[in-house]
């Protein structure tokens, strides 16, 4: 029996649509018998199914969407959250699973299923909070390294990077260090790894964009503008044109559909919610907001801020305005405050923790949590270019030329990446 993800419907015999709402069953995703009888790890392939289907078909719901309702729902409140509310969790982790689990259960002709499933939703309670945690880190990975020259980018497993021990040429390696390979011979930076490519400004190619695929192949150029701060979301690449003064740009992934959005000197860009947030060259570095097509500008502070990062619900920054102090605020400018008064550089907001180069110490590694409290230093390396993943933080270390080192997030294990 074939079940409509979308409205529920049942049919016996396989078919091409659903004649109730029309949904098209195509060879990318497989419609569940029962969707509350199979594995969690059928539900989350199959939600990956669905996901990039109503990406294709739909253009409905998007990465950063799931990542702000995962960071939203900690896993204290996953556990003891109840059978209800689990189903309304599924719903926000794919629309079209949860359309047909709601209709089940909306079905008075049937008993309810929550009564019968209600012990399998709780046996995977934990699948699904780990599953949410890898994509809020996915999605944080990319804030504090973007600011700074978007060096490395982890995916899953898997790091792209930009090797300076290398000529800044693209490798891929294991999270844990294991199997380093060369992608290709292009210097670049602002790497970005998203489903089967790695887009990057191409340095050998006047900081043009180019995307390859995770094998080496099919690399190519997508536009012709110096170009910077990467970002992809919604299917659509954001960039800033230092070609154009640091407009902003957006591109469809394989290089078409080229529009500006702003030409107000946007840098730093990141996107949360369909809101896009940056700060502004021709305003002096202060961080602004605006929608998706530009619209709808608003300025949020009146800070010479810099290396700004975005983490649960906040905005973080060096005010060069104060000293480059580290300041924090909320997305719509409120709850501005001081976290820390060392003069910073190279901030990167990773998980809990701030991590930053203190020019109030000679460029030591230092580390304090989001609320400046607990501040630590991680080792006395002349510290630039802080990217982090989720198991190390990377850096390229002044007192060695510039060569690129690697320490754990607790200052441990520290060593040169060779």
């Amino acid at each position: 029996m074939l079940m409509c993800p979308v409205c529920g419907k049942n049919f016996v015999v396989n078919v091409a649509f659903c004649e109730d709402c029309g949904w098209l069953f195509g060879n990318d995703i497989t419609a569940l018998s029962d969707p509350l009888s199979v594995s969690a790890d059928d539900i989350r392939a199959y939600d990956l199914r669905v996901y990039e289907a109503r990406m294709k078909v739909q253009n409905h719901i998007n990465d950063n969407m799931i990542a702000v309702f995962a960071r939203k729902l900690s896993a204290e409140q996953l556990n003891i959250a109840s059978n209800s509310l689990l189903a309304e969790i599924f719903n926000s982790v794919s629309p079209l699973l949860g359309d047909a689990i709601i209709k089940k259960l909306c079905d008075d002709k049937k008993k309810s299923i929550l009564d019968e499933a209600g012990d399998r939703f709780i046996s995977i309670k934990n699948e699904i909070s780990d599953y949410f945690e890898r994509i809020s880190e996915a999605v944080s990975n990319m804030n504090g390294n973007t600011v700074n020259d978007g060096l490395f980018y982890q995916l899953d497993n898997m790091v792209f990077f930009s090797n300076p021990n290398d000529k800044g040429q693209l490798y891929k390696m294991n999270k844990d260090g294991s199997e380093v390979k060369r992608i290709s011979y292009d210097s670049c930076f602002s790497v970005f790894a998203y489903e089967n490519y790695i887009y990057y400004c191409n340095a050998s190619d006047n900081c043009r964009i180019y995307r390859v695929r995770r094998d080496g192949t099919a690399c190519r150029a997508l536009n012709n503008d110096i170009s910077c701060f990467i970002t992809i979301y919604d299917n659509y690449i954001y960039y800033s044109s230092r070609s154009d003064r640091y407009g902003l740009y957006r591109l469809s992934l394989d290089g078409s559909e080229r529009k500006r959005i702003d030409a107000d000197g946007s840098r730093e860009i990141y996107i949360i919610d369909n809101v896009i947030y940056f700060q502004s060259y021709r305003h002096k570095d202060r961080v602004f907001s605006m929608n998706l097509d530009g619209s709808n500008k608003k300025q949020l502070n009146d800070d010479d801020s810099t290396f700004l990062n975005y983490s649960d619900g906040k905005l973080y920054y060096c005010n060069a305005s104060d000293k480059n102090a580290i300041y924090s605020m909320n997305i719509d400018g409120s709850d501005r405050k001081k976290i820390c008064s060392d003069n910073c550089y190279y901030l990167n907001v990773y998980g809990d923790y701030v991590y930053y180069s203190n020019y109030s110490d000679k460029h030591a590694l230092y580390r304090i949590n989001k609320d400046g409290s607990d501040k630590r230093e991680l080792c006395r390396d002349d510290v630039s270019y802080i990217n982090v993943t989720a198991d190390w933080i990377y850096y390229k270390n002044r007192k060695d030329k510039n060569n690129m080192y690697k320490i754990k997030h607790d200052g441990s294990d520290w060593q040169r990446l060779d």
